[in-house]
């Protein structure tokens, strides 16, 4: 999209219709790219004529495989089979010409390291996972040389793998046969590491606010953090929050106002409060669409609340159930970029929290919601409460928030924290569990981890993680993991 003719091209700042330091009309997301390479060795086809027909089987099961792969917007560009130097030249150009954002070089028998490296040399800057391949789990004890030669991946895989380590080059491997649901389970948590870390890069980060004072922990460089995740901050004035809300009008806050409380339940919160923060809602959805935003951290407490005389918890948490934005406070933004890598990775939106105090009778920790979460967090909707905003900062009435506890099941926990050293990524496997509903006004947990709960929240401690935690349901660690990896962020297991 380009300027209207003699329009003036101003700052964002200004308020202009088009801006000189916004990308007019939003950043483009394209689908994930992976070059799926399927790799036979053409000497054997000569020494045994039946064999390349059984390859060919073998690799269009992988295809076959690959192409369930679940991961949100995944396009696979098929080399189909690289047996000869040309046919590794013509791949490489492919994924060259196709952008690919990842390679997966499946190696259905041996083949020399010089053919495979001619096409992933193409696309040498992208991940790569080699994937050595067999037949079947087990050995056939009444198969030949040929059958050998058929199950021979992993001599082409463990050959290129040393040339790579060689060449000081990135890779990760899985070992498998050719419908193994483990290999493909592993294939896909580092395809949808990668995408995750795509999906932040260059990514509009809108900013409202500042940190809240003293809290260090969570204080980053901005610089350091566009270096590290190439995400775009975009400090936002609240000025262009509160003409938003300035302009909301009385039918607009009706609509948001009419479809909360259709679908949850009040308590201690008027028509009123859900009037106020409804129109904030409407203003800051409009805020992200206009700048374009990815995500947003803000500061609620004083900066928004006695501006606009409500909490803006209730507008958050809509956004990122309405748009798929990740929303948190405080500014934190390695929490953020936490949130965002996750819900990637999963596709459900995490909630941000604090470590809270631990129940010896369940052995698990109680986190501490921050008044922003999507409703499918909860068991049903029946489960989820409208009610005050528990701390009053400046504003009216009672503010609006959901209160409900997470529904059982696996979770990861995560932060992204800086440290002296550079980042390191705080990430973890947990278990919400059954716990009765408390009358908290908030969002909160009950998580138990493989430890005993004090022996575990003293190993936290003792690392120097925030006070925030981000918590997500389902198991991502896999895919966080090689994520920093991609990132070149150290890696703190909980």
């Amino acid at each position: 999209m380009k300027a209207e003719k003699n329009k003036t091209i101003k700052s964002f700042e200004e308020g202009a219709e088009v801006s000189g330091d916004l990308l007019t009309g939003g950043r483009e997301k394209p689908p994930f790219r992976l070059g799926l390479l399927t790799c036979g060795y053409f000497e054997y086809w000569r020494m045994y004529p039946a064999l390349k027909e059984k390859v060919e089987k073998d690799l269009a099961a992988v295809t076959a495989n690959v192409l369930t792969l679940n991961v949100d917007g995944l396009r696979v560009v098929q080399s189909g089979m690289v047996d000869t130097l040309d046919a590794a030249d013509a791949a490489g150009k492919l994924f060259r010409r196709e952008n690919v954002d990842a390679v997966l070089l499946v190696c259905g028998t041996y083949i020399p390291d010089f053919i495979s490296l001619t096409a992933i040399d193409y696309v040498g800057d992208k991940p790569l996972v080699i994937f050595s391949v067999q037949a079947h789990e087990d050995m056939d004890l009444a198969g030949d040389y040929e059958g050998s030669l058929r199950n021979s991946g992993i001599i082409g895989s463990s050959q290129l793998t040393g040339t790579l380590r060689k060449m000081k080059r990135d890779y990760v491997t899985v070992v498998g046969s050719v419908n193994d649901a483990r290999a493909y389970g592993k294939i896909g948590a580092y395809v949808r590491g990668a995408a995750a870390v795509k999906s932040v890069r260059e990514a509009n980060i809108g900013v409202i606010g500042h940190v809240f004072r003293g809290m260090y922990d969570i204080e980053i460089s901005k610089t350091f953090f566009k270096s590290t995740f190439g995400a775009n901050i975009i400090q936002i004035q609240s000025g262009h929050l509160i003409e938003l809300w300035q302009g909301v009008t009385e039918q607009e806050a009706a609509v948001t106002a009419s479809a909360l409380t259709s679908r949850f339940k009040l308590k201690n919160v008027s028509t009123d409060d859900v009037r106020r923060a409804s129109k904030l809602a409407v203003a800051m959805e409009k805020l992200v669409k206009k700048f374009g935003l990815d995500a947003m951290c803000f500061l609620d407490q004083h900066f928004i609340q006695r501006q606009v005389l409500t909490s803006a918890r209730i507008g958050a948490s809509l956004i990122t159930e309405k748009l798929g934005v990740c929303c948190n406070c405080e500014g934190d933004l390695g929490g953020l970029m936490a949130m965002m890598l996750m819900k990637s990775a999963s596709g459900n939106a995490p909630l941000m929290a604090e470590w809270g105090e631990y129940d010896a009778r369940t052995d698990s920790c109680f986190m501490i919601g921050h008044g922003i979460g999507t409703p499918d967090m909860a068991a049903s909707d029946a489960d989820i409460t409208l009610a005050r905003t528990p701390e009053e900062w400046g504003f009216e009435g009672a503010g609006l928030n959901y209160e409900f506890i997470m529904k059982p099941g696996p979770v990861t926990l995560a932060h992204l924290l800086e440290t002296p050293a550079g980042y390191r990524l705080l990430a973890g496997r947990g278990e919400s569990i059954e716990f009765p509903k408390m009358n908290f006004d908030e969002m909160h947990a009950a998580v138990r981890f493989a430890g005993p709960v004090k022996e575990v929240l003293e190993r936290v401690l003792d690392c120097g993680v925030s006070h925030h935690c981000i918590v997500g349901h389902g198991d991502i660690v896999a895919e966080l993991e090689y994520a920093a990896k991609l990132l070149k962020i150290d890696k703190l297991q909980i």
